[in-house]
This record gives structure tokens, sequence and C-alpha cells, in this order.
């Protein structure tokens, strides 16, 4: 069973991921300096990572995959351990494998997305590209590309961008480049959507 720590990561440079390394107590900033973790936040070790991602501090963070240029407030729980309500007890104290019946199915946060303090994303859950999840937001079921939602449960406020733009990016994959590629990509994106006006 994954043990949940206070982390310090590490980056593997064939996939440029990065994955939780557990370690004892860190009180200083990891040394990867492209993802920042901020003290206090728990994460499995069985989570993963992109490059480029903020998480805020005291949050938990249990059994998922994070994309690239990902910001996570303070106090977000994603995918914490859910009982099975179908069983004669709820205690996973009854369950042969607690830990992979609690975190039966994988979060994905895919890359760009923003999700506001106090948040809490549900198991098996997915938030599409650059979605935007609301402050003390409880969310239940996946989000799409580019979607705002927000609530308890969440719903879809609406969407950041227009349907065109919204393509133009997904088409450019630019969270796929490095700092320096990506904000050149999207500065060219953002000027052909000004002449566009």
């Amino acid at each position: 069973m994954p043990r949940i720590r206070t982390i310090a990561i590490q980056k593997f440079r064939a996939t440029g991921e990065t994955r939780v390394k557990l370690s004892k107590l860190f009180r200083s900033k990891p040394k990867k300096k492209s993802t920042r973790i901020q003290p206090g936040t728990h994460i499995s070790d069985d989570t993963v990572i992109g490059e480029h991602s903020y998480i805020g501090s005291n949050c938990s963070i249990t059994r998922t995959r994070i994309g690239r240029y990902v910001s996570i407030a303070n106090n977000v729980s994603i995918g914490q351990g859910e009982h099975d309500l179908s069983r004669a007890s709820t205690s996973s104290l009854f369950y042969d494998s607690p830990y992979e019946t609690l975190t039966a199915g994988e979060c994905v946060i895919e890359s760009d997305v923003w999700i506001a303090v106090d948040s809490i994303i549900r198991r098996g859950v997915t938030i599409g590209t650059g979605a935007v999840v609301g402050a003390n937001s409880f969310v239940n079921k996946d989000v799409p590309p580019f979607a705002i939602v927000g609530g308890s449960p969440a719903r879809i406020l609406g969407y950041r961008l227009d349907e065109e733009k919204r393509a133009a990016l997904l088409a450019s994959r630019w969270w796929e480049l490095g700092l320096e590629e990506a904000r050149q990509t999207l500065s060219r994106l953002e000027a052909s959507w000004a002449t566009e006006a």
C-alpha cells in the first residue's frame, strides 16, 4: 500500500514527468525548479505531476495524474479514498486491499487546469485541458476542456473561450512545449485573435 507523506519529487528525463518520491518530512522547496509544491501538502507516491505545475499549501492528492502547467490552489483535495457502500460494512478494516479499494479509479487533471481554493475532486474524475474549477466546488463528474465549473455538486457555468479559440489551443498542444516555446506559441495565438477582432 503506498504511503502518504509530505513529499519530494523527481523528474524523469525520458518522459518529462515528475513523480512523487517518498522522503523524510520535507521542509524546503523541491529541487525541481519547474514544479512547485508548497509546505503542508500530502501527495501519494503513485501520483504523477507534469512540469511547470504549482500545488498550493495543505492539499491532499491521491493516485492522480496531473498534466503540465496546472495550478492548484491551497486546501484542495483530489482523489481521496471512497468507501464501498455496497459492502456489509463501510470500514476499510474488512477490505482485502484497503488502499486499492479506496482509491479505485485514477483521477486525471489534464494540462493548463486551474483548481481554485478549497475544492474537492472526487475519485475517477477527469478535468479537461484548460478547465477552471471555482473555489469551494465539489466535482463529482468529468469536466470538458476549457469549461468553468463551480458549486456543490459542480456544474458547467460557461467556457473560458469561444469554440474557435478552444479548437486552436487544443490543436497547438502548446502545453507539450518548454516554457519559452509555450510562451511564444501562446503569444502568436493571442496576437492572431487580436487581429480577428
